[in-house]
């Protein structure tokens, strides 16, 4: 890396040719287009719950829809779209914010400069390894981000990401999985590549299978095969108020407890890569699932009423994985779920897995 000249956009012009121009789509700017995996169209299978379970839901997480949800509950063929790389020339990277000749992308929002710092690195070639979600869901970042390292990897490229506070277990997974980036606050590119890795075909599913299979590597040889996933206190407000009634309930079942803020990447992967089944409450906390629990597994998400989301369905679909759900009810102070209904549920599982057997 060496010091940049001026060549490179200034991001007071290209804030201000988006004001005047609109935002652009990269796609229609890009002076490279390359499709890096085609599209894949693949068998999914129904999600597990009880009968009339989604009557019980009052509302979704608001990034999603009904028909969204539908989709990733029903079986049927799905199709999942195309790796796409779209190359800018001459492009900045200035506090969270990408700025490029037509335009500009706020992928973290925050006080940014308007004219470039002296001594900004300067790289000829790299893949951006980040995006919107990325930045700001830790969830999105183990599942998007490093895949897309790793991509950056198997290009012979640089991977490259904003300096940032690292999510609590990032330091970990980063030292299974031996990747890390290129980190930088502001930087010049002569070619930058922006990824569209949001399809989940053969090539996605490659990458993600090979961190499963590091991650499950790094774990011990042995390990608990019921277990309860803590919510915890990190991440957005998601209070299962009967938590610790649910635990001593399922103990009697044997199931044994993860706190995943208590314990390292490492030690996360050992109490989940022998898992048969892991009941884990809507959120962040089921990608350390996804990321160890094994082949033929089942992963069941406790929904809250107000706030459902099935997209962990979605990624168990294509890993092998089957998914169930219950929903919750209201409560004061957040939501609630009664333990016969739970237990109702693990039966219905076990009812699923004897018919496939």
């Amino acid at each position: 890396m060496r010091s940049a000249g001026l060549r490179h956009v200034s991001p007071f012009l290209a804030r201000l040719r988006t004001k005047l121009l609109g935002h652009l789509n990269v796609a229609d700017i890009a002076a490279e287009h390359v499709e890096l995996a085609p599209s894949t169209v693949r068998e999914q299978p129904a999600s597990i719950s009880l009968p009339a379970e989604l009557d019980r839901v009052f509302s979704l997480q608001e990034d999603t829809t009904r028909e969204n949800e539908l989709a990733r509950l029903r079986p049927g063929l799905g199709r999942h779209g195309a790796t796409m790389a779209y190359r800018l020339d001459n492009a900045v990277l200035c506090d969270g914010c990408v700025y490029f000749h037509r335009g500009h992308q706020v992928l973290r929002r925050g006080k940014t400069r308007l004219l470039p710092a002296r001594n900004a690195a300067h790289l000829r070639e790299a893949q951006l390894c980040t995006n919107v979600v990325i930045e700001k869901y830790f969830g999105h970042w183990i599942r998007e981000g490093l895949l897309q390292e790793l991509l950056a990897a198997r290009r012979s490229m640089p991977a490259l990401a904003f300096t940032r506070i690292p999510w609590l277990h990032e330091h970990g997974y980063r030292e299974i999985s031996k990747l890390f980036p290129v980190v930088a606050s502001h930087a010049h590119v002569d070619k930058l590549w922006l990824v569209d890795d949001r399809g989940l075909n053969d090539n996605w599913v490659s990458r993600y299978e090979m961190l499963r299979g590091l991650t499950r590597l790094a774990a011990a040889p042995s390990g608990p095969r019921r277990i309860l996933v803590r919510r915890g206190v990190l991440g957005a407000s998601r209070d299962l108020v009967n938590e610790r009634e649910i635990e001593t309930a399922l103990e009697r079942l044997g199931f044994e407890s993860l706190a995943p803020e208590l314990e390292t990447a490492q030690g996360i992967a050992s109490k989940l890569a022998h898992a048969e089944i892991a009941v884990v409450v809507e959120g962040s906390a089921q990608n350390h699932c996804l990321m160890a629990m094994p082949a033929g597994s089942t992963l069941l998400v406790i929904q809250p009423p107000r706030r459902f989301n099935a997209v962990s369905k979605t990624f168990c679909s294509v890993i092998g994985i089957d998914w169930a759900f219950v929903v919750a009810e209201d409560a004061p102070g957040g939501f609630r779920l009664p333990v016969d209904r739970l237990f109702r549920t693990i039966d219905e599982i076990d009812r699923v897995k004897h018919l496939k057997a």
